[in-house]
């Protein structure tokens, strides 16, 4: 029962809506100190219940291969989401039967703790997470996690390139501008750009923060070029030199990569593959038919060898041929390809 595709439909509707269910319940109570409405309390209970029966049937059914196999850490999550969630039915019991103020709370620890803050709660929001097993079901989904995971190495070198570029100009930028704030020889920078210079060029870190959010929007690098224009043309333009290249070059080319990255994945992808070759077979298998319909006679859905000579040297069905690879010089051999038992049509 448990591999047919309806279970898994089932039990991937069960963990959509209840992720919804979680979300009215944040929005009803965001901060998950005040008492749920008895109504959630039930709807909550109820969705224990399910995720408790879908991991007993799975577990009876699958035995060791369902903790050992290749959904493992699926097997582990479930079993954690129901641990959570029996806990949870555990505290609320207890605390409907047990006055906050009584002395056997004592033996748990600080429960008393735990039901002001509501923590178990909050482990709840790890069942959202079982929303990336329905992805299997939806293919364009699939192919977007999977390219995005795919494109994770990518990333990394990306930001690793983007950090040592931001490291080497902001050596520049801080050395450059501090030198010139406690330089007594040189003029001092009007009150607005000597707090700008000190806010986004104090330290190191702060510049390379700085000309991270230049290039991400995080900040106007108008803000941050006013102080190195006071100081000197020659940093001016060198600033406007570390706006063009990251933005223009480095940005784009890393743009690029993932792109690429992502089409490969998503061309590896066999899943992905094995739709498109299906969605393919199902296209040619309705092109065959309406061609050979046309071929042959309609009302008895047989093709003599008169009538299939008489019309595959016509200029449609050929180039029909041609794009599937195939060459019908031969119309004889062609023919008998096709007629697998010998009898003419």
């Amino acid at each position: 029962m448990v591999t047919h595709p309806r279970f898994d439909v089932f039990f991937s509707l069960v963990v959509v809506t209840n992720s919804i269910f979680i979300g009215i319940d944040v929005q009803l109570n965001p901060a998950a100190l005040d008492a749920t409405p008895p109504a959630l309390v039930a709807i909550q209970y109820f969705y224990t219940f399910l995720f408790c029966m879908e991991l007993v049937l799975r577990a009876l059914a699958l035995g060791k291969e369902y903790f050992c196999g290749k959904e493992w850490v699926w097997a582990a999550l479930d079993g954690f989401i129901v641990a959570t969630s029996l806990w949870e039915v555990f505290v609320d019991t207890w605390y409907a039967l047990v006055d906050d103020d009584s002395s056997s709370l004592e033996i748990f620890g600080g429960l008393a703790g735990l039901k002001a803050f509501r923590i178990v709660r909050i482990t709840r929001i790890v069942k959202t997470v079982r929303l990336m097993r329905i992805f299997r079901f939806v293919l364009a989904l699939r192919m977007l996690v999977h390219s995005i995971l795919h494109t994770l190495k990518a990333l990394f070198w990306a930001l690793v390139l983007l950090l040592l570029i931001i490291y080497v100009f902001a050596l520049i930028f801080t050395q450059i501008v501090n030198g010139h704030i406690r330089d007594p020889a040189v003029a001092p920078l009007p009150p607005e750009e000597l707090e700008t210079s000190m806010s986004f060029y104090g330290s190191l870190v702060d510049t390379m923060v700085s000309l991270f959010m230049a290039v991400t929007n995080g900040v106007g690098w108008e803000r941050l070029y006013r102080p190195l224009g006071s100081i000197s043309h020659v940093w001016s333009f060198l600033f406007w030199f570390y706006i063009s290249f990251v933005f223009f070059a480095v940005l784009n080319v890393l743009t690029a990569v993932f792109c690429q990255s992502a089409i490969e994945s998503a061309q590896n992808d066999h899943a992905t593959a094995v739709q498109n070759m299906e969605a393919n077979k199902e296209m040619h298998l309705k092109k065959l038919r309406a061609l050979f319909s046309q071929l042959g006679n309609e009302e008895s859905g047989v093709i003599t060898f008169g009538q299939f000579e008489s019309k595959i040297h016509s200029p449609e069905v050929r180039e029909y041929f041609e794009t599937l690879g195939l060459d019908v010089e031969d119309a004889w051999s062609f023919f008998k390809l096709l007629d697998r038992d010998g009898g003419g049509s």
